[in-house]
This record gives structure tokens, C-alpha cells and sequence, in this order.
């Protein structure tokens, strides 16, 4: 804690001393206006370590002729302190407390808290009053140093805007106290800040959420009122808002990195600012233009400062500048908005891995790290509207001038990187005795005049097997490969224009977008590729088919068409369903035809040709019967030729035979059968196939002779007995004068009118299938 202090302490001095005294309400000079003309080269350390540095070799700089105007706004000196801790050494020691009712603050409490004061490097207690108490945020002030209505108007925002900000944009904070707020503390943090020259706009420290000695046990974070919130009696406390947004974002930076993922260590410093300064740009919806200003204004970015390397003893507020625009830079190429820094939050990596995995997830997946930060300064360099090389005309960006370094060769932290401006092309060397990890990269002169899009002149074809796409195009030009809107992988081509771009392998029949932009953003056409499908589908599983079918159905891979033939002609074809199904409309064939299916996909392969004889389904004709009497055994019919006849009484086979070439049959069965007696009669074919019919057998039998009682001249009825359920006829000569039903006994009784002695009555029975009996002749006594 001592060598932090001594750190900061050290970092304010040089600060103080180095910046220039401002005036409040400054703008700019005309820096602003500086034109990039002529060749550059930038020089850079693309290695991913911060602390190390590497040689730019030795090189001879034309002399340049710009002025730097250093009036700066007073925000432009505004940084905070990310105290470092040991969290893997304290893990043991996290505040575990739980929420009590009894133990809630309410307003007008007052407590004592823990702070630092950095001009004499101690930590102190002040004690502070409870001034705001709202859902998400205790606002806590010292000596009165805002007003009450000014500590609501602070928490409430909070509460409001930038708390639910912050945590959709980022995620939650951590809550070891149990009480679900965060203590925002306002008080004149000790920075020694006497009029002019940089300040400490507020800090989080993430000692607090320990139990160490001076810790304040809880989520808290310390806001300066002076002069962050103005110099004079009156605060505005407004001007603190971005800066509650900055420091919530290390709270919640660090619950996530240490607290949830159980990270040892926290994000890089470098990279925990760039997202703390996105949270600023989000919550106040514009570029941060004293960032940007102050980068106009450094000397020390001219000379190379780098990205990575934090340099607590030297321009801090370089790196507070390339940060931010390094964040905005990731931004806008990733085009994701600013869900961009969740995801690099979310990242299991806490440095430049977890930008390099955005990078290659969004950009390219061959870009690394240190290409893209030589691309963040030539775009620092050139602003262009489209590709790599700028901000891609988003508001605020515009305003950054062009960094040009006149000294000679130099060591650059990894990270760093200088702009120097060559006489000619043919002055682009680079020296030998360069460091490993230096890079050259040449920005030509007619870079930013050039409007000529580049063009693909080839595109190699691509197949399902293949990983690349290969062509030629423009020397230097980044080529991009998109399947609908999701970029599948860019590279750079190569000096002649060669391009070999990486990709996940792709299905046959996948429509592919090319394109290329050149190094002054100019965008080829789009040109459309497919990939090629040499990968013949499997056969179809194909259904047996009937003679009876007008469809031939099976299935298949999804997509192709389904192909149907007979001999060498075409008769039916359809798709196969996304199910994998097809069902292809044919005219029926007759049982034994030969057919042969394949299926066909977009890329024109070619299944196996799978066979299929069409098999009979046709049920024989219906048999045909003729009358079957009761006292019948013989039993004729029709039906198809060949077809084997069964004749059945429920069950019991009663007899079979085969039908002649006419298709005649003749079957002999060993008894008559009662008339009302049905029979089945089925006829079969060689495919199994069966039809039937059903016959009843009719009656065929007249019925006996009746049985007739005496009848005499005094008789006025005929009895007797015959077939029950006949009808008894009775006639003298050929008028009848009788007629009766038998009972269900054959008794009969039929009323008739008193006949002559000697007359002779004939009596005869029809029974219900219309056999009559033989006539019976009664003398009348």
C-alpha cells in the first residue's frame, strides 16, 4: 500500500509540473485542422506485453513543421485511482455480511469512513452524513461539501440512469454487505490539486469489499467535489455523473473478473479504463472530446506512448486517451455496439486475449492482437470512413489530428508506436537492427485520394471439403467472406494480391459473399459464391410399390429431387421434403414393371439408381355366382382365369376349385344346404390378392302335399296340415274359394262356403320361395 501511495503520489507531482495552467471555458486552438499529406510509415510495437520494450532501429526523419496549441479544457487532467490489491492473497478475508434491519442507515446518520489522502500519502478517517437513501445508492457527504438536494439529485440519477446502465451494459456489482446499495462518498478527495494541472475525479478500491485495516467493508466508491464538481462555493454536481459511470464499471469489472469468475488477478489496467471510459460514452451518448483533445495535445503519444504499458510515472493521461479511443476503435469495427465490452467483461481472459477473441470472433478470424493495433494508429492516422484504417464517420472521431514524430530511432514499450512522414517511397526501409517485434507498415501518399474500388479478379471455386477461399485482388486489400450477414473470415491479401481466406467448412449449395476494401476504404463489388456440392447423396430408401399406385413413395436426403424411371424415360420427379420424405406422382403400372429411383441434389450429384418391381395389389375379379337351391351341390360361377375359388359356410370350407382360361367355375360340395343358409365364395390370385363374394342358398323344394280333414256339405271351413308358414290354397274347378297361412305347427283352418255333396275341392301350398306343393283332391261328404 505504501509503494502505491508513493506511486501516485510521484504520478501527481509530474503531472502538476508537466501540464500547462488553463483557463476555465478554453477551447482547442487549431490543431484540430492538421491534413495527413504525403508518404508515412508507422512504426510500432505489436508485442502484447506492455512492460517490455524493442528498438525501432535507426532511421533518419524528415524535419516537420507544426505547431501544438496546449490550451486544454480542466476535465482533459481528470483521471481516477485503480488502487491495486492482492485479491488471491485476501480471498479469505471477504466481507460476508447479511442484511439487518436494525443495522440500516438512515438520513441524517452519520458514520466514519476510510480514505486516502495522496498528497501525503496516509490513509485517514472523515466522517460523513447520510444525505440521500435510495434503491440502489447511500449518497454520503463530508463537511457539507454539496448541498442535501444536491446529494438527492446525485443518488437519484444513480438510481435512475446509471445503475440499471451499467448493469445491462456490464453486469450487477458484488453486494458483501448485504444491503443491496453501493456508498457513494463525495467528499474533496487530496490530490493536491491547488488551481490548474491534473486531478482525481474519483476511485474505486477494491480492498473495500475485504477486511483489511482500513477497509470500509462495502461496495463503496469516492467522488471528488473539488474541483471536479466546480472551484467556487456552488457544485455542480452534473459534472459528476460520467464520472459515477466510470468508477460502477471497475466495481462491476472486478466482481466479475475476481468475484464470479475467481480470477487472481483483475483486468489489465489499460483495458479496465477503456471499458470504464465506454461506460462514460454510453451514459453521456457522445465521444468524450477531452480525451480525444488531450490526445491532440501529448507530446509523449507523439513520441510513442504506448497502449499497453500503464506509466503511473510518466503522461498517465496518454494512456487514460489511447484507452478510450482504443475502446471506441474495437467498437466500431466490431460492429456490435456496445454490447461489444459485456462480451469482452464475460471473457475468461483479463488482457489483450479477450480483445484478440472479439477481434477473430467479429472482424477476422486472422487478425491478431498486434496487426490491429498498428491498424487502431493508422486509423488514428488516416480516419477514413470505411475499413480498418478509421472510425467510420462516427461524430466526435473526426476531431483527432495526426501524431508526427521528428525524433530518431527510439525503444517503444509493446504497444507503443510512432508516425514519422518519409520524403519518398523508396525511403521505406526498415532497419536492420529493428527489434523482433517492430513492425513498418507504409501508408503510400495517394492513399486518401484514392476512390478507385479494388476488384476480385478471381475467386478459385470452393467446395464443402474446403477450409479457404482463394482468389486474387488488390496487393493489401482485405478481403471478406460472409454467408448472409455473418462474416465466416477476412484476411489481408498479399503484396501481388494473392488471398487465402480462412473458413469453417460449408455445405454444398451455400451462397457465399466476396468482397474487398483497399487501404483507403474503397469497397469492391460483392461477388457470389456456391459451394460446390461434389458429395453424391446416399440412395433413397424407396417403399414397394402396387399395381394399384399412382405415387412412389420413400425417403431421402432433404432438399434433392427424387427421380423416377421406367427403362429410360422419366415418369415422375418432386423434391424431398425438409423431413427427408418424397412422394413422386406416377400412373399406375402393371404388376412386374420395372422402376428405378435416384435422388438428385442442387450440385447435380447423382444417388445410386435404386430398383423396384411394381408387385400385383389387384384383387381378382368379384366371383360371379349363379342360384344356389337347396338341393343343389354343384355350384357355378365366373371370376378371373386362373384364380383358385373357395366356397365357405361360416368357417368350414365347403368345397375349392380353380377357374378355367374362361374363367368359368365348377365346384361340387357334399351336401345341399338349407335354404337361408349364406355362403362365401372368395377367389384368390399367384400375389395373394383375394375378392369374395356371398350367395344365399334360395329354396328350391316345393313343399309336401297337405294334409286335408273331411269335408262335408255342411262344412264351412278346410283344416288339415301342411308347411308351416305356407299359404293353402283352395279351389272348386278354377274359382277359389279358400285361402289361409299354416300356424308355425302347419295347422291350417280356411273359411269357405258350404259346398255341394259329391264336389270334389283340390287343395295345394305355396311355401315363402314361391315352390308350390302338388294339388290335393277332397270329395265334399
Amino acid at each position: 500500500m505504501n509503494n502505491l501511495k508513493r506511486t501516485l503520489c510521484s504520478l501527481l507531482s509530474i503531472l502538476l509540473l508537466c501540464v500547462p495552467t488553463i483557463a476555465y471555458g478554453q477551447e482547442p486552438g487549431a490543431a484540430g485542422n492538421l491534413a495527413v499529406e504525403g508518404n508515412y510509415v508507422i512504426i510500432g510495437n505489436e508485442a502484447t506485453n506492455g512492460d517490455g520494450t524493442a528498438y525501432t532501429g535507426t532511421f533518419n526523419v524528415k524535419k516537420q513543421n507544426f505547431s501544438i496549441n496546449n490550451d486544454l479544457k480542466p476535465t482533459a487532467y481528470q483521471m481516477d485511482v485503480n488502487k491495486p490489491f492482492n485479491s488471491a492473497k485476501n480471498s479469505s478475508k471477504l466481507v460476508k455480511k447479511y442484511f439487518s434491519a436494525q443495522s440500516v442507515p438512515v438520513v441524517g446518520d452519520s458514520k466514519p469512513f476510510w480514505v486516502t489522502d495522496f498528497v501525503n500519502n496516509f490513509d485517514t478517517q472523515i466522517t460523513a452524513k447520510l444525505l440521500y437513501s435510495g434503491s440502489t445508492a447511500n449518497v454520503w457527504v463530508y463537511n457539507n461539501q454539496i448541498t442535501s438536494l444536491d446529494a438527492q439529485k446525485l443518488g437519484k440519477e444513480f438510481d435512475s440512469k446509471i445503475q440499471p446502465l451499467i448493469t445491462n451494459s456490464f453486469g450487477g456489482a458484488s453486494d458483501v454487505d448485504g444491503n443491496g446499495k453501493v456508498n457513494i462518498l463525495c467528499y474533496d478527495i487530496q490530490d493536491g490539486f491547488d488551481g490548474s494541472g491534473g486531478y482525481i475525479g474519483g476511485y474505486f478500491w477494491a480492498g473495500d469489499l475485504y477486511a483489511d485495516p482500513h477497509s470500509n467493508q462495502s461496495e463503496i466508491f469516492y467522488i471528488d467535489t473539488y474541483p471536479s464538481m466546480g472551484i467556487g462555493t456552488t457544485k455542480d454536481v452534473t459534472e459528476a455523473y460520467s464520472t459515477l459511470a466510470h468508477e460502477f464499471q471497475h466495481m462491476v469489472n472486478f466482481n466479475r473478473n475476481v468475484l464470479i469468475e475467481g480470477s487472481t488477478e483483475s483486468m489489465d489496467t489499460w483495458l479496465d479504463e477503456a471499458m470504464a471510459m465506454a461506460a462514460e460514452q454510453m451514459y453521456t451518448g457522445q465521444a468524450l472530446d477531452d480525451r480525444i483533445d488531450y490526445y491532440n495535445y501529448s507530446d509523449s503519444i507523439t513520441n510513442g506512448h504506448s497502449l499497453l504499458y500503464w506509466d503511473d510515472y510518466g503522461d498517465v493521461l496518454a494512456n487514460y486517451s489511447l484507452s478510450y479511443l482504443f475502446a471506441q476503435y474495437l467498437k466500431i469495427q466490431a460492429n456490435q455496439g456496445d454490447s461489444i465490452f459485456k462480451e469482452l467483461l464475460n471473457d475468461p481472459n483479463n488482457d489483450y486475449r479477450a480483445v484478440e477473441d472479439a477481434i477473430q470472433k467479429h472482424i477476422s478470424p486472422t487478425l491478431s492482437f498486434g496487426k490491429f493495433m498498428t491498424s487502431f494508429r493508422a486509423a488514428l492516422l488516416l480516419k477514413q470512413g470505411t475499413g480498418l484504417y478509421g472510425f467510420k464517420a462516427e461524430p466526435g472521431f473526426e476531431a483527432i489530428t495526426p501524431k508526427l514524430y521528428n525524433g530518431s530511432g527510439t525503444q517503444l514499450h509493446g504497444g507503443g508506436a510512432v508516425v514519422k512522414q518519409l520524403d519518398s517511397q523508396t525511403e521505406y526501409t526498415a532497419p536492420a537492427d529493428k527489434g523482433a517485434d517492430v513492425t513498418y507498415t507504409f501508408i503510400p501518399k495517394d492513399l486518401d485520394g484514392d476512390y478507385t474500388p479494388p476488384v476480385i479478379g478471381s475467386i478459385n471455386p470452393v467446395s464443402e471439403f474446403d477450409t479457404t477461399v482463394t482468389g486474387m485482388t488488390e496487393a493489401d486489400a482485405v478481403v471478406y467472406v460472409m454467408k448472409g450477414t455473418t462474416l465466416l473470415g477476412s484476411v489481408v491479401a498479399d503484396s501481388i494480391g494473392n488471398f487465402n481466406v480462412t473458413i469453417p467448412k460449408q455445405k454444398g449449395g451455400t451462397l457465399l459473399q466476396v468482397y474487398a476494401e483497399d487501404l483507403a476504404g474503397n469497397r469492391s463489388k460483392t461477388i457470389s459464391v456456391t459451394v460446390k456440392d461434389t458429395i453424391p447423396p446416399a440412395n433413397p430408401i424407396v417403399n414397394p410399390v402396387g399395381d394399384n399406385q399412382n405415387a412412389v413413395t420413400g425417403k431421402a436426403e432433404a432438399g434433392t429431387k427424387a427421380v423416377v424411371k421406367s427403362g429410360s424415360t422419366i415418369i415422375g420427379q418432386n423434391l424431398v421434403s425438409s423431413s427427408g420424405s418424397f412422394s413422386v406422382k406416377i400412373a399406375a403400372k402393371k404388376a412386374g414393371t420395372r422402376l428405378t429411383v435416384f435422388v438428385q441434389d442442387g450440385g447435380g450429384n447423382k444417388s445410386g439408381e435404386v430398383t423396384v418391381i411394381v408387385s400385383d395389389k389387384t384383387a381378382p375379379v368379384k366371383p360371379s355366382i349363379y342360384s344356389v337351391g337347396d338341393n343343389q351341390t354343384i355350384i357355378f360361377g365366373r371370376t378371373e382365369a386362373g384364380a383358385k375359388v373357395v366356397i365357405k359356410a361360416g368357417s368350414s370350407v365347403l368345397g375349392q376349385s380353380y377357374a378355367n382360361s374362361t374363367g368359368s367355375f365348377l365346384i361340387k360340395i357334399r351336401t345341399a344346404k338349407k335354404a337361408g343358409t349364406r355362403l362365401t365364395v372368395y377367389s384368390s390370385d399367384k400375389a395373394g390378392n383375394q375378392s369374395q363374394a356371398t350367395v344365399t342358398v334360395v329354396d328350391k323344394t316345393a313343399p309336401a302335399i297337405p294334409v286335408v280333414n273331411k269335408v262335408t256339405h255342411l262344412s264351412k271351413s278346410v283344416t288339415g296340415k301342411a308347411e308351416a308358414g305356407s299359404t293353402v290354397y283352395i279351389y272348386n274347378g278354377v274359382t277359389l274359394i279358400g285361402k289361409t297361412l299354416t300356424d308355425k305347427y302347419g295347422k291350417f283352418k280356411a273359411v269357405i262356403k258350404v259346398q255341394k255333396k259329391g264336389k270334389s275341392l283340390e287343395v295345394s301350398v305355396l311355401d315363402k320361395a314361391g315352390n308350390q306343393s302338388k294339388v290335393k283332391v277332397v270329395k265334399v261328404y
